[in-house]
């Protein structure tokens, strides 16, 4: 045997140990899971992750492979945070609310904490039609934005794979759009007030609704219709004024451990 096919077999040997080593170190992220779950513990600790990182990187002798090293075990816990996410989140987490109350960043942000990817159905849609949706409010009209939104709520959630789905503000004006999130995910109403929604996109010009009338008044006024909707769909209800994205995103991942999909909510 050669010097090359010895190095090889060492290689070999050392993968074994390593994957046995990562087996055990699942199970003990498992039996972490469920004794946080029992305990009340949000599931997610950024900030535990940081401290692991670093720990390990201080057990490296040979500091040429420190930041490979940490990387590989940035994976690793990507991929903990994968397992635990589709152990205790089987289902989509549908974001709803009106406009400005957050949806698309939570969803990015949820997406990174439980190792989920995310999608964004008004950027899904721009992408098909090739055209914003003020455009398409613009020249198409609202009734057919909403159907080019109610066929892709079917494609999005008959998906097998499990998503966080950032929704449109008036997803839930279609009653069939809320049935079928319902039927394979938990929907969590972002609800935020009208003065901080205001706050929030005011020197926006591209929101179909307010066109004509940027003001806390018209944005009140819209809410008020969709308020009931909103409070009908919801399984969740989380209040987001000031509150970090950070924030919202925790609390709803811990909201959600008192909550079942079985496709009846």
């Amino acid at each position: 045997m050669g010097e090359l096919d010895m190095l090889r077999n060492e290689i070999d040997e050392l993968d074994r140990e390593l994957a046995e080593v990562l087996e055990k170190r699942m199970n003990v992220v498992m039996r972490i899971m469920e004794a946080k779950k029992r305990m009340g513990i949000p599931v997610f600790n950024r900030e535990r992750e940081h401290e692991v990182i670093e720990k390990v990187g201080s057990y490296v002798e040979n500091k040429q492979f420190r930041d490979e090293i940490e990387s590989i075990l940035q994976k690793i816990m990507a991929c903990s945070r994968k397992i635990q996410s589709e152990y205790l989140f089987p289902y989509h987490i549908v974001l709803v609310g009106f406009m400005g109350s957050g949806k698309s960043t939570v969803a990015g942000e949820m997406a990174e904490m439980l190792a989920k990817k995310s999608v964004d159905l008004d950027q899904l849609i721009e992408e098909k039609q090739s055209s914003s949706i003020s455009d398409i409010f613009k020249h198409e009209g609202e009734s057919a934005f909403r159907e080019m939104e109610k066929d892709l709520v079917k494609d999005v959630t008959a998906m097998d794979e499990t998503y966080v789905i950032s929704t449109g503000g008036g997803v839930v004006l279609d009653e069939e759009n809320v049935l079928n999130l319902k039927q394979t995910g938990v929907i969590v109403w972002l609800k935020t007030s009208a003065e901080e929604i205001y706050h929030r996109i005011s020197e926006n010009k591209e929101r179909p609704l307010l066109r004509d009338d940027m003001s806390v008044e018209k944005i009140r006024s819209l809410l008020e219709q969709r308020m009931p909707l909103y409070e009908k769909a919801a399984d969740l209800v989380i209040d987001t004024d000031q509150k970090t994205v950070k924030e919202i995103g925790l609390e709803i991942v811990k909201k959600l451990g008192s909550v079942s999909n079985d496709g009846e909510n």
